[in-house]
C-alpha cells in the first residue's frame, strides 16, 4: 500500500512540475514552439505528510490517460473507461480512423459528447469544425488523431482545433498520433455550419490558441520504414471547475432546457449565456397557406447532431409552426429523446431489428416509420417523411402544400420527392419546374395513406439485405406509377461516413448540387404533371424541339446550337432500362449531372436544362416517342474508348476543388532528412499511387 502511495505522489509531483510549466505557456496563448521536458530521473523521498497533502489534491483534479495504438483508442477517467473505439486501420470499417473528440463535464467528469470523425475521407473536416463550434465553454475536451486522420484534415477544422489550443495537429503526418487535452476556450459565436457546400477558408498561418491546453502529446512516424508511429499513452491531470453559470438558468419554465444543457454538450445555440434558443421556437416559424394538414415524420437512430441541425431547420422553415411533428427513433436514445421533449414534440420509439451495421436496421425502421405515422395521426391522408441527414430549403413545407392535392387528382403519382438526383447547376435552375419520372421516394417525400398501407406488407423482409428503396422499385410492381421530383432540390443531402454515403460521395457529388433557397416560390404548370396531359405534352415538346446529330464526343463542349432558344432532341442506342451500351451514362457524364447513372427517367427519355435551354434525350427502341427522327439519322452508341473518356471527365469534375490537404510530412527537417522526406513523398504519391489516385 505505501509503495502504491509513493508511486501515486511521484505521478502527482511530476504533474505539478509540468503544470507549472505547462500553466506558463498557457498563459502566454500556448505558442507553437515544441519542447521535450526531460524525464526526472531521481525524486525527493516523500514523506506521509506529503502523501496525504497529495491525496487531498485528487479530490480537485480529474486523473485523464489517453491509450491509442493500432487498433485501439481509450480514453480513461480516474481509471476507469469512458470512451472507446476498436477497429483494424485499413480494415473496410476503419472504426479506428479520424479524429475522435470527447467532452467531458468539468466538475462531475461524465461525457457530455463522443463523436468520431473518419478524415481519412472527404467532406468529414467540415462535421469536425462544426462539433468544435457547437461546444460549450469551459468544458474539458479530449481530442485524439489516430492512424489515417490527417488524409483529408482540412484548413477550416486545423484552425478550430488550434483555436482549442493545438500547437502540432498543423504538423501532423500521416500515420502519426496526437492526444490533446485543453479546456474549451471563450470565443466569438460563429454562423451554424448548416448549409453545404461550404467555401475552404486560406487558412494559411495558425489560429491564435484560445483554449487552455493541459497536456499535448504526439508520437511522429520514422522516416526511414513504412507503417504507423509508436501507441501512445498519454496521461493529464485537470483541475475541476464548475460548469458556465448563465442568468437563465434561473428561470423555472428552462429548468429542463438547462439540465439538458448540463448532461449534454455540442449544443451552443441552445446552450449559451446571450439569447439561447428557447422551447419558443416551437411556434415561431413564419405562416405560410395551409390548403391541408400533413404530418411531417423526422426518422433518426444514433446520430444526435445530425437529429439537432435537422430539428433547427424544421423548426425554422415557414409552415413549422402550423405542421404537427412526429419523430421515429430506432432505439432508446435518450439524447434525442430529451432533445426532442424540450420542444414538446412526440416521439415514438422503435425497438431496432437487425444486426448493427446492417441494411436491415434501415430497412425495418423505415417500415416502421412510414407506418407509424399514420396510426399516430389517424385523420391524415398524406404524410412527409423525412430522414436525418438533410437540411431543407425554406420552402420545404411550402412546396407539399402546393403538390399535395396531385396525390389525390392523380392516382398514377405514387409519391412527391423533395430530392432530384440531377439537382447540378450545369442541369437545372428552374425552382418553379417538377418533373415525372420513374423513381421510388427518396430524400425527402410525400405520400399517401393508401400507398404507405400497400408497401407494408410488400416491404422488403428482414432476411433481405437489399435496400429497402430499391426492393420496392425492383421486386414491387410499380403499376406505371410516378414519381414527381422538383428541377432543383428542396433538401440537400449533408451527411458523410454514412451507411450509403461515404465522404467521397458527399464531396464529389451531393456538394456540387444546388437546391432553392428562396422561401416563396410558386410551382408553376401543376394541372400538366397528371399523366395523360404529361406524356401528351412531352410528346408534342419532343416533336417540335431541333434534332440533334453529334459529330464528336458529348464531353468535348457545348453541344446546342448557339442562338438557338430549343428545345432540342437528341437519340441515343438504349435496348432497356438497364442501359447496356451506357448510352445514358455517358449522358450524365459529359453533361455533368448525377454521375454514376440515369435515375430520373421518363418513358425512356432524360430531360436536362442547360442554363435555360431545354434537351431531351431517347433512348431507342426503349422510348415510344423514337419515331420522330428523320430517316438516316445515326443513333449514338458509345465505343468503350467514349465510355472510358466521360467517365475520366466526369472523375475530374467532381474532383476538381479536391485541396491539398495531404502532406506526408509537415515539421522543419534538415536538408539531408527534407532529401529523403521528398523521395518518400514520391513513392507514396507516385510509386504507390493509393494516397492521391484513390481519391
Amino acid at each position: 500500500m505505501a509503495v502504491g502511495k509513493r508511486a501515486w505522489g511521484i505521478q502527482i509531483a511530476l504533474l505539478f512540475v509540468t503544470l507549472a510549466r505547462a500553466n506558463a505557456s498557457a498563459g502566454r496563448n500556448f505558442p507553437t514552439e515544441w519542447r521535450k521536458i526531460s524525464e526526472i530521473r531521481t525524486l525527493r523521498p516523500v514523506n506521509e505528510t506529503t502523501l496525504e497533502i497529495l491525496e487531498a489534491m485528487q479530490e480537485n483534479v480529474h486523473k485523464i490517460q489517453v491509450i491509442v495504438n493500432k487498433r485501439r483508442i481509450s480514453i480513461y477517467l480516474n481509471d476507469q473507461e469512458v470512451y472507446e473505439k476498436s477497429g483494424r486501420v485499413g480494415a473496410a470499417a476503419r472504426t479506428h480512423s479520424g479524429v475522435h473528440v470527447v467532452a467531458l463535464h468539468p466538475l462531475r467528469g461524465h461525457v457530455m459528447l463522443a463523436r468520431q470523425f473518419l478524415t481519412h475521407q472527404p467532406a468529414e473536416h467540415r462535421n469536425l469544425a462544426a462539433c468544435l463550434d457547437s461546444l460549450m465553454p469551459g468544458n474539458i475536451l479530449i481530442a485524439a488523431a489516430v492512424p489515417d486522420a490527417v488524409m483529408f484534415l482540412g484548413p477550416d477544422a486545423v484552425a478550430r482545433l488550434e483555436e482549442m489550443g493545438a500547437s502540432r495537429i498543423r504538423y501532423l503526418a500521416r500515420h502519426e498520433t496526437w492526444v490533446m487535452v485543453a479546456h474549451t476556450p471563450v470565443r466569438a459565436p460563429t454562423p451554424p455550419r448548416y448549409r453545404y457546400p461550404v467555401l475552404q477558408p486560406n487558412v494559411t498561418v495558425p489560429a491564435k490558441p484560445l483554449g487552455r491546453v493541459w497536456g499535448e502529446s504526439v508520437a511522429v512516424r520514422s522516416l526511414e520504414r513504412e507503417g504507423t508511429s509508436a501507441f501512445v499513452d498519454f496521461g493529464a491531470f485537470v483541475p475541476k471547475f464548475p460548469a458556465a453559470q448563465c442568468d437563465w438558468h434561473q428561470e423555472e419554465t428552462l429548468k429542463d432546457q438547462r439540465a439538458f444543457c448540463d448532461r449534454y454538450d455540442g449544443y451552443f445555440r441552445l446552450c449559451k449565456c446571450q439569447d439561447p434558443l428557447t422551447p419558443a421556437l416551437r411556434h415561431s416559424a413564419e405562416k405560410i397557406e395551409i390548403r391541408e394538414v400533413i404530418p411531417l415524420a423526422m426518422l433518426t437512430a444514433v446520430k444526435p447532431f445530425n437529429f439537432y441541425r435537422q430539428l433547427l431547420n424544421v423548426l425554422e422553415t415557414p409552415g413549422a409552426a402550423q405542421t404537427p411533428i412526429l419523430v421515429l427513433v430506432d432505439g432508446f436514445q435518450r439524447e434525442i429523446i430529451s432533445l426532442t421533449k424540450l420542444f414538446g414534440l412526440d416521439v415514438l420509439v422503435h425497438r431496432p431489428q437487425g444486426e448493427k451495421g446492417s441494411s436491415t436496421l434501415l430497412n425495418m425502421h423505415f417500415r416502421f416509420s412510414v407506418h407509424n405515422v399514420f396510426n399516430f395521426f389517424p385523420g391524415a391522408k398524406k404524410a412527409i417523411i423525412l430522414e436525418d441527414d438533410l437540411l431543407l430549403s425554406p420552402d420545404f413545407l411550402s412546396f407539399f402544400q402546393q403538390t399535395a392535392w396531385l396525390l389525390d387528382e392523380d392516382p398514377t403519382i405514387a409519391s412527391v420527392n423533395a430530392f432530384s438526383i440531377n439537382s447540378f447547376p450545369e442541369v437545372a435552375s428552374d425552382p418553379t419546374v417538377l418533373r415525372r419520372v420513374e423513381l421510388v421516394p427518396q430524400f425527402g417525400w410525400l405520400v399517401r395513406r393508401e400507398w404507405a398501407e400497400e408497401v407494408y406488407e410488400a416491404w422488403v423482409p428482414e432476411r433481405e439485405t437489399a435496400d429497402w428503396d430499391w426492393w420496392l422499385f425492383k421486386e414491387v410492381p410499380r403499376k406505371q406509377r410516378d414519381t414527381l421530383v422538383p428541377e432543383v432540390s428542396r433538401v440537400i443531402h449533408a451527411g458523410s461516413s454514412g451507411a450509403h454515403v461515404t465522404g467521397y460521395a458527399q464531396e464529389n457529388t451531393f456538394n456540387h448540387m444546388v437546391y432553392n433557397e428562396d422561401p416563396y416560390v410558386t410551382l408553376e404548370n401543376l394541372e400538366d404533371l397528371t399523366k395523360e396531359r404529361y406524356e401528351y405534352l412531352i410528346r408534342q415538346e419532343i416533336l417540335r424541339a431541333v434534332t440533334l446529330t453529334l459529330t464528336s464526343s458529348p464531353c468535348d463542349g457545348p453541344m446546342l446550337p448557339e442562338e438557338q432558344p430549343g428545345p432540342f432532341k437528341l437519340f441515343v442506342e438504349i435496348e432497356t432500362k438497364n442501359d447496356e451500351y451506357e448510352s445514358f451514362y455517358v449522358m450524365q457524364a459529359c453533361l455533368r449531372a448525377y454521375p454514376e447513372e440515369a435515375r430520373e427517367v421518363f418513358r425512356g427519355v432524360l430531360r436536362y436544362n442547360l442554363q435555360g435551354r431545354l434537351l431531351y434525350v431517347v433512348g431507342c427502341p426503349l422510348s415510344p416517342y423514337c419515331s420522330m427522327f428523320s430517316d438516316g439519322y445515326r443513333f449514338l452508341r458509345p465505343s468503350p474508348w467514349l465510355v472510358d473518356s466521360a467517365s475520366q471527365a466526369s472523375r475530374e469534375w467532381q474532383t476538381r476543388n479536391y485541396p491539398p490537404y495531404f502532406v506526408e510530412r509537415r515539421r522543419p527537417v534538415s536538408p539531408e532528412e527534407e532529401f529523403r522526406m521528398e523521395n518518400l513523398i514520391y513513392f507514396y504519391r507516385k510509386g504507390k499511387g493509393a494516397d492521391r489516385k484513390s481519391a
